[in-house]
């Protein structure tokens, strides 16, 4: 059916004779075959990411600058003749097998890594299904992606669940049809992703999905989700280095917390500027946009709007400046933390985040232009002081890696991913790079050097 194969829609094609017999697809289907004593019906892949630049800025509206990885997850699925979803993974000794009842899933704290197979499979069912029954599954897993890295293995997860579910109900009732429409599917995914509890934004499963082969994306959010190949430079590649710490961001308040802080921020700034039509917990995006204020001028702006013998703000201040009682500040924009909170940091992060958008734009226009691969570095390295200064998401592990990174060669590193644990990426000339990489692999879990890679495709077997 050739008309799976266009752009728009998510790859469903025959596997590839060298893939279907790699150790690793041959070892899943056997731990399928083993454990449920069937044949899987179809394969999906769904890579991890790097954010080169452009670190906790999707969920406020502006654009990022990641690209795919060759790591992923892999699911080998069949519909099976029970009411519910049976899940085993490669990893057993690390992820025990798993039964699901598909009528009562539950999203408890800290998250599973079988919680990220819930979202995608209650997306789909909550979006398409119409109360039709639920359907059993049989899902073999494994994964690549480091979990805890900043790498994404959460978001691939949810999006591999929700193609299984897909092509689950399209195999068993013709339901659901394919092709599936990328866009419609990100969208969803990005959506199933908050049952989780963690109030992200869209990027890792845009370029899990959008990704194509050899290209970095310009991903947009607002007005509408787009996705622009770009070209990286040649002469440089890029590393991705573990720190030895991680950490996942659904089980802290860190994550949402600043999403809080930016939503308050953006009050403010709304109330200030007196900017007609804010509604309360909008994004830095709008008022920024409503003001007419150039990013490049905003960081002055916001020296006007905020107190600068303030480091924080307590609850009482902003239920003063926004003129609102507390249970609206809770209900708006605290709802979603899950610690108790009493000050915030209005000024950095919104000077983070609008300093950082205009990094990415930047940061496109030089592989566009010029591919000025110092500039590049620099801007990767201003991303990384900005995260640890102003958004406050680095670790001391993550600083020292940066630092090493740019003794061995580096032009350019910064923390990617939400931070707090995790990786770097690095930007290194083609000439450093033996060294870089046998300097790093002294101070890192891993080191690895990774091009852009292809997004989300499925894979028929038989």
């Amino acid at each position: 059916m050739p008309y799976l194969l266009t752009p728009e829609n998510v790859p469903v094609v025959i596997i590839p004779d060298e893939l279907r017999h790699s150790e690793r697809v041959e070892r899943l289907i056997k731990r399928y075959n083993d454990k449920f004593e069937s044949k899987p019906m179809f394969l999906v892949r769904v890579p991890g990411r790097v954010n080169i630049i452009g670190e906790h800025i999707d969920y406020v509206g502006y654009s990022v600058f990641p690209m795919a990885l060759k790591q992923d997850i892999i699911m080998a699925v069949s519909v099976n003749n029970t009411p519910n979803i049976e899940l085993t993974n490669l990893e057993a000794n690390e992820y025990g097998d798993i039964t699901l009842d598909p009528t009562n899933l539950e999203f408890v704290q800290p998250p599973q890594w079988y919680h990220y197979f819930q979202c995608g499979y209650r997306g789909v069912v909550d979006r398409f299904c119409n109360g039709q029954p639920p359907l059993g599954l049989n899902v073999a897993v494994h994964g690549t992606i480091p979990p805890g890295s900043g790498l994404s293995s959460s978001s691939a997860m949810v999006c591999a669940s929700a193609f299984a579910t897909i092509m689950a109900f399209h195999q068993k009732t013709n339901l659901l049809s394919v092709p599936i429409n990328k866009l419609e599917i990100t969208q969803l995914c990005i959506k199933s992703e908050r049952y989780i509890g963690t109030d992200s934004g869209g990027m890792d499963q845009a370029i899990a999905i959008l990704a194509q082969e050899g290209s970095a994306k310009y991903i947009e959010f607002i007005p509408e989700l787009t996705a622009v190949n770009v070209q990286l430079p040649t002469g440089v590649n890029f590393y991705i280095s573990h720190c030895g710490v991680s950490m996942n961001k659904a089980a802290t308040a860190y994550y949402n917390t600043r999403v809080a802080e930016t939503r308050l921020a953006a009050a403010v700034i709304a109330k200030k500027l007196n900017i007609s039509g804010y509604r309360l917990g909008d994004q830095l995006w709008v008022v920024q946009q409503a003001s007419a204020i150039p990013l490049s001028q905003m960081g002055d702006k916001l020296k006007e709007i905020f107190d600068m013998n303030k480091e924080s703000y307590s609850k009482s201040d902003l239920v003063t400046i926004l003129g609102i009682d507390e249970e609206e500040l809770d209900r708006v924009f605290l709802s979603r933390v899950s610690e108790p909170i009493d000050s915030f940091k209005l000024y950095q992060r919104a000077l983070h985040v609008y300093e950082e958008a205009a990094r990415v734009h930047e940061y496109r226009k030089e592989c566009e232009t010029s591919a000025d691969t110092h500039r590049l570095g620099q801007l990767m390295n201003e991303s990384h002081r900005s995260c640890r200064d102003l958004y406050e998401c680095s670790h001391p592990a993550l600083d020292k890696l940066v630092t090493h990174a740019l003794s061995y060669g580096a032009i350019g590193s910064r923390l990617t991913g939400a931070g707090w644990g995790g990786c770097i990426v690095s930007l290194v000339p083609v000439e450093k790079s033996t060294e870089f990489e046998s300097m790093m692999s002294k101070h890192s879990k891993f080191n690895c050097k990774s091009g852009p890679s292809s997004g989300a495709v499925i894979y028929k077997l038989f």
